[in-house]
């Protein structure tokens, strides 16, 4: 009697709990994995090299700069001293990917639709004093960006 009582009581912790089946298992699995894993391991970025400086007038606090490099592995640095929020990590570089990797920015596009672009991508204001971007895409091409309103 008591294994009976044991094994009806094993099988209903079974029932309660359910069974769950392996990550990747189902399409949902798969999608719910996806979902919660870091951006910066989903995300991909199509630059090797993304350096922007953005001066609103005079002074470092007047200063939006974000970094992103692709070496041994990723780095991205974001100062933004706007809003007096700077960000390093794994935070700046969930951030930079998120924007970079829609961003559309190719070798052939207008200096001036990257810059307008890039404004938005970052939600930074047009009215800029001084505009600087430095690309370097995977097959090693570099380019340049100036502004000067």
């Amino acid at each position: 009697m008591n294994v009976c009582r044991m094994a009806s009581i094993a099988v209903l912790i079974v029932l309660l709990n359910g069974c769950q089946a392996a990550p990747g298992t189902y399409p949902e699995g798969r999608k719910a994995a996806i979902e919660d894993a870091p951006v910066s391991d989903v995300k991909s970025v199509p630059f090797d090299l993304f350096a922007l400086k953005v001066n609103y007038g005079d002074g470092k606090h007047n200063t939006f700069e974000a970094r992103y490099q692709k070496k041994e592995h990723e780095e991205a640095e974001i100062k933004d001293k706007l809003n007096d929020a700077d960000r390093e990590g794994e935070e700046a570089l969930n951030e930079m990917k998120m924007v970079l990797s829609e961003l559309p920015v190719s070798k052939s596009e207008k200096e001036s639709a990257v810059i307008c672009n890039v404004l938005e991508a970052f939600n930074l204001d047009k009215g800029y004093d001084r505009f600087q971007l430095r690309v370097t895409w995977p097959d090693g091409t570099s380019k340049v960006y100036i502004g000067k309103s």
